[in-house]
C-alpha cells in the first residue's frame, strides 16, 4: 500500500540532514517540498528517480497527495525543522481527506534544540510555546514564563525577541534573561543574549527562535474571593457573593484568560475576575451610567489595570470586543441570542456562563445554551441568610437563580 512519509530536514543546512530522510525520499515516487528547499534536496539525494514539487496552498497540496496515494504511489512531504513541533503533520492529522492514509514521520533536529545546543541549556525543564502564527496575548506569555525556569518560543516577524522582551518589561520580568538565535546552522547565523532592557532595543530576522530564562519560576495562585462588604455600593444590584463563588467555578478561569463580563452592575464579577485572571484582561460592559461609576471605583479600589469598562448597548459593545476566552452574561438588556451570534463568530472554543432570575430570561438562556447539548449545563441555586426576630431566628431567602453553562465552538464546529 502507498505512504505519505512526512520527513523534517532540521534547520535548513544539508549537513544536518538525516541519512533515513535521504533513503525515504530517494525511493518517493514524489517529492513535495517548499520551492526554495527543493535544489538542495536534489542535490543532497543524487541520481534518483524520484519527481520533485514545489508545495503550493496546504488544501491543494492536500488533495495532490490523496491522487498520488490512490494511484499507489509513495509520496514524502519533506519540511524545515521537526514536522512534530508546530509543523504540518497535526494540520494533516486533522484534515478529513487524511482519514485513510497510511503516513510515517521522520523528525528532524528542530530549531529550538539547535538554540539549547548553541547556548548549552537542556530542554527537559522548559516549555515550548509557538508565537508565529499565532494570536498569544502578552498576558499568556508572561505567566508562562512567570512560571517556568525556561520557555523556548518559535517567533514570527511581528512577534520576535523584541516583542518578548517588551512583554517582560510590562510585566515587571526584569531579571529574566532573553536568548535569540536566527539563521541556525547557517553562515550567516545570529546568537544574541541579554536582559529584557537591552534585547527590547534590537532588531531581528524575520523567523528566529528564542529562549527566557527565569531564576526565580513561581506559581500564580488565585486569590481568596471578596465579601459583599469589600466591594463600594450604591443602589444598583450586585450578584451576592455566595452566587458569585458558583459562577466563578463554573466559568474555571485561567491566569491569563480574555472575559467578557456583560451587564455588569456594580462590577463584582468583574472584579473577581480581574484578580482570578492577572495575566489576562476583563472587558466589563454596561448600559447604567452610576453603575459604570461604581465599576471604576472598584477597579480604583482594588488596582486592577486589566480592568477595562465599557458603557453603553450590551450588543453593540461586545461586536467590538477582543476575542475572550471565558463570557459572563449577567444583564443582556434582551439582547442575549444576538450576544451569543457574536460569541459564535470566533474561531476557537469560547466557554459562556449565564445567570439569570426572571422567568422569561430563564426561559431564553435555556433555549439558546441548551443547543450546546454536548457541553450544556444548568444549576438552580438559592442562599438563605439568617435574620433574629426576638428570641429566634428565621431564614431570609434571596430569589432563586439559575446558572447556564455551555462551550461555544464558534467556526470550529
Amino acid at each position: 500500500m502507498s505512504r505519505l512519509t512526512i520527513i523534517g530536514i532540521g534547520p535548513g543546512s544539508a549537513e544536518y540532514f538525516m541519512p533515513a530522510a535521504r533513503n525515504r525520499m530517494r525511493s518517493a515516487h514524489t517529492v513535495i517540498a517548499a520551492k526554495r528547499i527543493l535544489p538542495m534536496l536534489q542535490e543532497v539525494c543524487g541520481s534518483t528517480e524520484a519527481q520533485f514539487q514545489p508545495m503550493g496552498k496546504i488544501k491543494d497540496t492536500l488533495e495532490v497527495i490523496d491522487g498520488l496515494l490512490h494511484q499507489e504511489k509513495d509520496v514524502a512531504l519533506v519540511v524545515s525543522g521537526d514536522p512534530l513541533m508546530y509543523s504540518l503533520y497535526k494540520t494533516i492529522l486533522n484534515q478529513e481527506i487524511s482519514e485513510d492514509w497510511e503516513m510515517d514521520v521522520i523528525p528532524g533536529i528542530g530549531s529550538m534544540q539547535m538554540l539549547g545546543a548553541a547556548f548549552g541549556e537542556t530542554m527537559e525543564d522548559a516549555r515550548l510555546m509557538s508565537v508565529h502564527g499565532r494570536s498569544r496575548t502578552p498576558g499568556s506569555v508572561a505567566l508562562c514564563v512567570t512560571e517556568n525556569p525556561k520557555v523556548f518560543f518559535l517567533c514570527s516577524k511581528e512577534q520576535g525577541p523584541a516583542w518578548l522582551s517588551r512583554i517582560m518589561l510590562e510585566y515587571n520580568l526584569h531579571d529574566v534573561e532573553v536568548f535569540a538565535g536566527a539563521n541556525l546552522s547557517y553562515e550567516d547565523e545570529m546568537l544574541v543574549s541579554g536582559s529584557p532592557a537591552e534585547m527590547a532595543e534590537k532588531e531581528f530576522p524575520a523567523l528566529c527562535v528564542a529562549m527566557i530564562k527565569n531564576p526565580h519560576p513561581r506559581p500564580v495562585t488565585r486569590p481568596c474571593f471578596l465579601s459583599d462588604e469589600d466591594f463600594e455600593r450604591g443602589r444598583t444590584p450586585m450578584t451576592k457573593e455566595e452566587i458569585r463563588v458558583l459562577i466563578l467555578h463554573k466559568m474555571k478561569i485561567h491566569p491569563d484568560d480574555v472575559i467578557w463580563d456583560i451587564g455588569a452592575g456594580t462590577g463584582s464579577v468583574s472584579v473577581e475576575c480581574a484578580r482570578q485572571a492577572p495575566f489576562g484582561q476583563v472587558h466589563s460592559v454596561e448600559r447604567d451610567e452610576a453603575a459604570i461609576h461604581l465599576i471604576e471605583k472598584n477597579r480604583e479600589k482594588f488596582g486592577l489595570d486589566n480592568l477595562f469598562i465599557y458603557e453603553g448597548d450590551a450588543a453593540e459593545r461586545a461586536a467590538h470586543l477582543p476575542a475572550p476566552d471565558k463570557v459572563f452574561i449577567g444583564g443582556s438588556g434582551g439582547k442575549l441570542r444576538e450576544i451569543m451570534e457574536i460569541i459564535d463568530t470566533f474561531p476557537k472554543k469560547i466557554q459562556v456562563t449565564v445567570s439569570a432570575v426572571t422567568l422569561e430570561t430563564i426561559a431564553e438562556a435555556g433555549e439558546i445554551l441548551g443547543n450546546y447539548d454536548a457541553d450544556y449545563d444548568v444549576i438552580q441555586a438559592t442562599v438563605g441568610r439568617g435574620r433574629k426576630i426576638g428570641s429566634y431566628h428565621i431564614m431570609d431567602t434571596n430569589n432563586p437563580v439559575m446558572i447556564f453553562t455551555a462551550a461555544i465552538h464558534g467556526q470550529e464546529r
